[in-house]
């Protein structure tokens, strides 16, 4: 096992880009982020996921290296086309949480991104895992809120539950688009450090706009 840990980390270092070994970890993150949060395109997000997990393969024991490895690896695995890769793909990213939450389990942003993680998870198979994993998203929402009440990242993630919640279940655009007009009204809080994970804004709008236009809809 050992041995094909040093092979698997001496293979990432063969392929890691040039400018890995030249920038500095704020602005190699701050450039992958936003080639990663900037696209639509699988095969563009795939390559910025890659990117993080070099990045994080380069600084191993770097909090924020690990945090946007398994954050990029929950956001590609909903768009992954192969519902029978997400799993595998999650497996992945919580090795990557598993650290980062030994390195600071009070901070609100571990705790908001176990709740993502635990959300994809409902998503390969909900009927099956809504019960399970829907318990454990809930207590990361309330412990990421006990600690920062302003965290817009929860709020945006429960809109999404009731979003793709049936209207007859208590959910739909109606009902979620308060809670996407909270997360927009708390995103103004986040510091734009890098090393300070503020993710979902861009989301967030696009969500709130399908809502608007839902909405609209339903009421010709």
């Amino acid at each position: 096992m050992k041995k094909l840990l040093i092979v698997s980390v001496l293979t990432l270092a063969v392929f890691m880009p040039r400018e890995l070994f030249a920038q500095k970890i704020e602005d190699v993150l701050q450039q992958t982020y936003t080639a990663f949060d900037t696209t639509m395109v699988y095969s563009k997000k795939l390559a910025a996921c890659n990117k993080f997990k070099l990045i994080a393969a380069k600084w191993p024991d770097n909090w924020a290296a690990n945090f946007y490895a398994a954050w990029s690896i929950a956001i590609l695995s909903y768009v992954e086309p192969d519902n029978d890769k997400k799993d595998p793909m999650l497996d992945e990213a919580d090795k990557y949480y598993a650290k980062i939450a030994y390195m600071d389990s009070t901070s609100d942003e571990v705790n908001a991104l176990g709740a993502l993680l635990a959300n994809v998870r409902i998503g390969v198979n909900p009927m099956m895992r809504y019960q399970k994993y829907g318990e454990i998203a809930s207590k990361y929402y309330a412990k990421a809120l006990s600690i920062n009440p302003k965290n817009a990242r929860v709020f945006h993630m429960k809109a999404n539950g009731i979003f793709y919640t049936p209207e007859a279940f208590g959910g739909g655009a109606a009902r979620a688009l308060p809670l996407y007009e909270k997360a927009d009204s708390l995103f103004v809080y986040d510091s734009q450090d890098i090393m300070k994970p503020h993710w979902g804004k861009r989301a967030n709008d696009f969500m709130m706009q399908q809502c608007k236009i839902k909405i609209g809809a339903s009421n010709k």
